[in-house]
């Protein structure tokens, strides 16, 4: 028996519900190991992975956040080229909080502000405001 598949409505909906989670590992990966590099053992990975390690961890953690701001809705109605600059501004400004208490405590105010404009945005678009 075949397995259905998801139609591509469906694969947008899962991948806007789920996109923050391809970020999270690697920003609190790189907080980690920018606040404790011992964090990673270098036995395990060997010294002179160190630097690809980190540089790995500083690119996931930029693109998944560009990416989960430009797909953001209160950048929808902007052009293309102001909605990647407003991202990379925005993951820079965002993953320069370093420290896993502080990336942690970014992380969930920087979603609920990212939703509370969201919030903000469809009031205004759908004529709701009360």
């Amino acid at each position: 028996m075949s397995e259905p598949s998801f139609s591509s409505a469906r694969r947008q909906s899962l991948f806007a519900k789920y996109r923050h989670f391809l970020a999270t590992p690697f920003f609190f990966g790189f907080s980690a190991h920018v606040l404790s590099p011992t964090s990673f053992p270098r036995r395990l990975i060997g010294s002179r992975f160190d630097l690809p390690l980190t540089d790995a961890l500083w690119f996931g953690s930029h693109a998944g956040i560009t990416m989960y701001l430009y797909t953001s809705k209160h950048l929808q109605s902007t052009n293309p080229f102001e909605r990647l600059l407003y991202s990379i501004y925005g993951s820079t400004m965002f993953n320069f909080g370093i420290g896993l208490s502080i990336s942690g405590g970014l992380l969930c105010i920087g979603q609920r502000y990212i939703h509370y404009i969201d919030e903000i945005f469809d009031a205004i678009r759908f004529r709701t405001i009360k």
